[in-house]
C-alpha cells in the first residue's frame, strides 16, 4: 500500500493520496479553556477571539508554554498534534506517511515532530525538503532558486539538479510571509471602504473577520484583472467599494523586493503556488517558472511506494531522483541550440504568462483567449496569436478584437516587449509577455 504524502507548511497542512488532494486545512488554533478549535473553523474565528489565536505552532515548533496555557494546550507541540490529528482524520487516517517540509527546521524540531507523528499513530516513511520533492518531478537539469511563501516567513532553497536534485543552500526570510501579506492587504481594502463607501471593517471585529474570510477569494480574481468590485453586508446594509490590483501590489512590492534581492537576477526561479497566489508576484520577475500545486505530492511518489523498515531511523532527505522526462527548464535547452541569426534578442519575450501559466512563444503561433486560455490551435474564438519571427515576437489580432497594449489600443500587428500587458477589451484577463533566461546569461 502506498503511503499518502503530507505537505506541512506552517500556513497550511495539504495530504494527498496518489497524487491528490484529499485533505487540506490552516494553521489556525483558538484555544478557550478546555475547548480547541483547529483549522477552519479557527480561522474563521481568528479575529473574534485574538487573545485565544494561535498560529506559529508549527513555525515554533518547541515545547515552551503558550502565553496563555491551559490543560488543552500546553505549548505549541500540544497544537501541532491536535492540528496533526485533525487533517489526518480528514483524510481517512492514513497509516502510512511521507512527510515534505521546508527548509529551515532544526533537528530538535524534526525529532518534535517524529514524536507528534508517532503519538497520532503515524507511520513515517520518509522526511523529504519539500522543495527538492517539488522539482523531482519537472525540472530539466539546471541550477535553480525554489521560492514559497508561508505564513510567517519565506524559504528560499537553492537546487542543483543533474541526474538528482540536491538541495544546495537554504535561506528563510522571516517576517515575509503571508501574515505579514495578508495584514496589508486588508488595511488597503478597508481604506478604500472607508474612502468610498464610508465605512470602516476594521472598526469592528466580526466585519474584520468578514474581510479575512473573504481576501483569499479576491486576490484570486486580482491575480488577472486590474480592479474587482466587492461588498460587505452588516447590520442591514450593503457597502460596496473598488479594489485595484495595483494597489494591492503597491504594500506588497517590498517584500517582494525583499525576496528578489536574495536570488542573483539572473538565477532562474520556481515559485510555489502559495507564493504565485500573491497578486503581482508571478509577473514582478522575469526567470521565473509557477510550480503546479501537486509538484511536490508527484516528487515523492516513489518514497510513497518505499517499504518501511522499522529497524532504521528517518531522517531528512535533500536529495532525490531527477526526471528524466522534465516539463520545466527545458526551454533553456532549446533557446540555446538556435542557430545565432534566429536567436531572439535580449528584449524580445520567450514566454506569456496568464495567470499561474506561462507559455512559450515559438515561431508557431500561440492563439489567445478572452477567457484567458493559450492553445497552439486557431479558433474563431481566439482574440489574438503570438509569435516569434526572428529577433522580434509579435502580437497579432484575431477575428476583430480589440486589444490594448498598455492600456492603449494596439494595431493589428504589434512588437512586443517584456512587461508589456495585453488585454481584451470587455474580458478581464491579462497577458504579460516575459523573458527567460538562462542561468549563465
Amino acid at each position: 500500500m502506498a503511503a499518502a504524502v503530507i505537505e506541512l507548511n506552517d500556513h497550511e497542512l495539504r495530504i494527498a493520496k496518489d497524487g491528490k488532494i484529499v485533505a487540506r486545512s490552516p494553521a489556525c488554533a483558538i484555544v478557550q479553556g478546555t475547548e480547541i478549535k483547529i483549522g477552519d473553523a479557527a480561522y474563521r474565528e481568528a479575529y473574534l477571539h485574538p487573545r485565544d489565536h494561535h498560529n506559529r505552532f508549527w513555525y515554533q515548533l518547541d515545547q515552551a508554554a503558550l502565553r496563555r496555557s491551559s490543560r488543552a494546550a500546553r505549548h505549541h507541540a500540544d497544537l501541532a498534534f491536535k492540528h496533526l490529528e485533525h487533517v489526518h482524520k480528514a483524510a481517512g487516517s492514513p497509516a502510512l506517511m511521507v512527510f515534505a517540509l521546508p527548509g529551515g527546521y532544526s533537528k530538535e524540531q524534526l525529532a518534535l515532530l517524529l514524536g507528534i507523528a508517532e503519538a497520532c499513530k503515524i507511520q513515517v516513511v520518509a522526511l523529504v525538503d519539500a522543495a527538492v520533492a517539488a522539482a523531482a518531478d519537472c525540472v530539466a537539469p539546471g541550477k535553480f532558486h525554489h521560492v514559497e511563501i508561508q505564513q510567517h516567513r519565506t524559504v528560499i532553497t537553492e537546487l542543483l539538479v543533474d541526474d538528482t536534485v540536491t538541495r544546495t543552500k537554504v535561506e528563510t526570510i522571516d517576517g515575509s510571509g503571508t501574515d505579514h501579506l495578508m495584514t496589508r492587504f486588508v488595511s488597503v481594502i478597508s481604506d478604500q471602504f472607508l474612502a468610498q463607501a464610508r465605512f470602516d471593517p476594521l472598526h469592528q471585529a466580526n466585519t474584520e473577520q468578514l474581510l479575512y474570510n473573504e481576501l483569499s477569494k479576491w486576490l484570486t480574481l486580482l491575480r488577472s484583472r486590474r480592479e474587482i468590485k466587492v461588498h460587505i453586508e452588516f447590520r442591514g446594509s450593503r457597502f460596496e467599494a473598488r479594489i485595484s490590483k495595483s494597489d494591492i501590489v503597491a504594500v506588497a512590492e517590498q517584500t517582494y523586493r525583499d525576496i528578489h534581492d536574495r536570488i542573483p537576477p539572473h538565477h532562474r526561479c520556481l515559485i510555489g503556488n502559495r507564493l504565485a497566489a500573491m497578486p503581482g508576484f508571478a509577473e514582478s520577475r522575469a526567470n521565473q517558472t509557477v510550480l503546479p500545486e501537486n509538484a511536490v505530492f508527484n516528487g515523492c511518489t516513489e518514497l510513497a511506494e518505499r517499504s518501511v523498515d522499522k529497524k532504521q531511523g528517518v531522517s531528512l532527505l535533500t536529495r532525490l531522483k531527477a526526471s528524466s522526462l522534465p516539463t520545466i527548464g527545458t526551454e533553456t535547452a532549446a533557446t540555446t541550440s538556435l542557430p545565432a541569426a534566429s536567436r531572439p534578442t535580449d528584449n524580445a519575450p520567450t514566454h506569456v504568462l496568464s495567470g499561474t501559466n506561462a507559455y512559450e512563444i515559438t515561431a508557431t503561433p500561440l492563439y489567445l483567449f478572452a477567457t484567458g486560455e493559450a492553445l497552439r490551435t486557431a479558433s474563431e474564438e481566439a482574440v489574438a496569436h503570438l509569435r516569434r519571427n526572428g529577433s522580434a515576437t509579435h502580437l497579432v489580432a484575431e477575428n476583430g478584437a480589440r486589444l490594448r497594449l498598455n492600456g492603449r489600443p494596439a494595431g493589428a500587428e504589434t512588437p512586443l516587449s517584456p512587461g508589456d500587458e495585453i488585454t481584451v477589451e470587455g474580458a478581464a484577463c491579462i497577458y504579460l509577455p516575459i523573458t527567460v533566461v538562462s542561468s549563465d546569461a
